[in-house]
């Protein structure tokens, strides 16, 4: 593994956190860009942006430590405390932040289905560094496996299922294919409702689909206590 990217005396600049900054950046960036190419107003795509991801944030810590309410108690300081108490439950937070989204699309009168592609673009995007720094961290490994792909990360001693890089492969794939199909499949036969287009939102149905059978794959080699 590659935990850390760059160490100075007590300065220690950890792969996972470049890599969760390269993750944020670039769906900012991707929410941003398609906004503007459909005319959105720039200000309001931002400001959209950063709720929708305070909020999922704390909605997804949120859930984590009622989860883990034994552990946590009423200490506030554990409460605020990601280095020394992490976790979050990231699919709770991304729907939470989605829900953001959509209260806000009707709040700019925006189309909404056509936003939540924007969204899946830039999730998808931003999935791949996110997984990529759990991979290099060496975190959210799955359960042991003697098959040939199984990996020895830090702290143990038999090869494990490395279901960070499957989530970078497949997100890395399906971002691909999403991005290769957004500017013609209006125009798919097969998804017209009409002889001139199709309604917006097959992005959406498809990450939907897509990625239900692949976390869905995921949970039988992943260990019970590990929450994505």
């Amino acid at each position: 593994m590659f935990p850390t990217l760059f160490a100075f005396g007590p300065f220690e600049l950890r792969t996972a956190t470049v890599c969760t900054l390269l993750a944020v950046l670039s769906c900012l960036y991707v929410f941003w860009r398609k906004g503007r190419e459909e005319h959105y107003e720039e200000q309001q795509l931002f400001d959209t942006f950063f709720l929708a991801g305070l909020i999922g944030l704390l909605v997804a810590r949120a859930s984590f430590i009622l989860l883990h309410s034994g552990d946590f108690g009423f200490a506030v300081s554990k409460w605020l405390d990601l280095g020394l108490y992490p976790g979050v439950i990231g699919k709770v937070g991304m729907l939470a932040a989605t829900m953001v989204l959509l209260r806000q699309a009707k709040r700019y009168k925006w189309d909404v289905f056509e936003v939540l592609d924007f969204w899946i673009l830039a999730l998808t995007t931003g999935l791949i560094f996110l997984f990529l720094g759990f991979f290099f961290d060496g975190t959210g490994m799955g359960v042991p496996t003697s098959l040939p792909v199984g990996i020895i990360f830090p702290s143990v001693v038999e090869p494990h299922h490395p279901v960070q890089l499957y989530a970078t492969i497949f997100f890395l794939g399906l971002s691909t294919y999403l991005w290769r199909v957004e500017k013609n499949y209006r125009m798919y036969r097969w998804y017209r409702s009409s002889q001139t287009g199709a309604e917006t939102g097959f992005l959406v149905g498809m990450f939907a689909v897509v990625t239900g059978f692949f976390f869905t794959f995921l949970s039988f080699i992943t260990p019970a206590e590990l929450v994505f």
